[in-house]
């Protein structure tokens, strides 16, 4: 921990989600000493948590991937240029040190950088629960939150609950092991793709009920059955179920990087030029920064971690105007 405490980092990121650990890499590939900072035991942030096993469609170079895949591909690549990686581990507090560089205390240590990148996403994250009264005994018991492999649920009856992307994207992974699957939705209008939905209406072993909420659970050792409810008949009905995935959305803070002096735009952190934020030395890219126009995309994060890498080095190293090198022109090992 001492030396730890002492070492000085040219970038230190903190968030080791899919834009994180594409900002390790290429900050290491153009010579920087960086080190990832990561709340959770793992790296990946939400594709890991919360979506393993859900396709991505829209990250360049691939027609579809497994997000837990694109999740191993980056760590491979960022593990390539040796960042120092730390695991399950806050950033809480930021002292501003003499020379222009700062410390970053944790929980558990302290860490000296000469520059920061913010890749935090949403920040923590908690998902929202269903609001069933008994609910928790059921949860890993037939009740998900936190997505398990999909054969979990071969051969099994699931309800799908939610009408965002999430749920939408759920119900249709699930009705490709499942025996059936049945999407609820309180309203009759889903804020999720509605090419996701027409692909979901269309599997034969998926049906979809609007205006309906689940009221009950029911079972013994585990999730048996679920009781619902039609808001516009009233009417109530029990229906068999193996599982159920509430895909409700997720509660979400950023913590103590609130009270860092930074500029905020609701939840966001705004970002200037190259993902400057209000401070010197400190950027943000991915999720958690904003700007006019911003468009909340994996491919988004990663075009910003490049104009932002750029303008760090350029700020690490003056006589540098900015901007990176092809990566063809440097010489690096196979």
């Amino acid at each position: 921990m001492a030396q730890d405490a002492v070492d000085r980092f040219d970038l230190t990121v903190i968030g080791g989600g899919p834009v994180g650990l594409f900002a390790a890499a290429l900050a290491g590939m153009h010579g920087m000493k960086t080190k990832l900072i990561e709340a959770l035991p793992y790296l990946g942030g939400q594709l890991t948590a919360l979506y393993p096993e859900k396709w991505i469609y829209d990250v360049a170079g691939f027609p579809r991937v497994l997000a837990k895949d694109l999740v191993e591909h980056l760590e491979q690549q960022a593990r390539r240029y040796h960042p120092a990686i730390v695991l399950e581990e806050t950033v809480d507090r930021l002292e501003a040190l003499p020379d222009g560089g700062y410390r970053l205390y944790t929980d558990r240590a302290a860490h000296e950088t000469r520059a920061i990148l913010i890749t935090s996403g949403i920040g923590a994250f908690a998902p929202r629960k269903l609001p069933v009264a008994g609910a928790e005994r059921f949860e890993g018991r037939g009740l998900y939150y936190f997505v398990p492999p999909m054969q979990h649920f071969a051969d099994q009856t699931v309800v799908v609950v939610g009408g965002g992307d999430s749920a939408l994207d759920w119900a249709l992974a699930a009705s490709e092991v499942a025996k059936s699957v049945l999407l609820v939705h309180r309203r009759d209008e889903f804020r999720g793709q509605a090419e996701t939905l027409r692909q979901v209406m269309a599997r034969p072993n998926t049906a979809v009920r609007v205006f309906t909420e689940v009221r009950n659970l029911a079972g013994t050792s585990r999730l048996q059955a679920v009781e619902l409810i039609d808001h516009k008949t009233k009417a109530t009905e029990w229906v068999t179920a193996d599982s159920v995935i509430a895909a409700l959305g997720f509660h979400s803070s950023l913590g103590p990087i609130k009270d860092w002096g930074l500029e905020f735009h609701g939840a966001n952190i705004v970002t200037y030029e190259a993902g400057q934020t209000s401070r010197p030395g400190i950027y943000a890219a991915g999720d958690v920064a904003y700007y006019p126009g911003k468009v909340k995309l994996i491919a988004t994060g990663f075009g910003e971690v490049g104009n932002a890498i750029g303008h760090i080095r350029g700020y690490l190293h003056p006589g540098h105007k900015g901007g990176l090198p092809h990566s063809t022109n440097l010489k690096m090992g196979e």
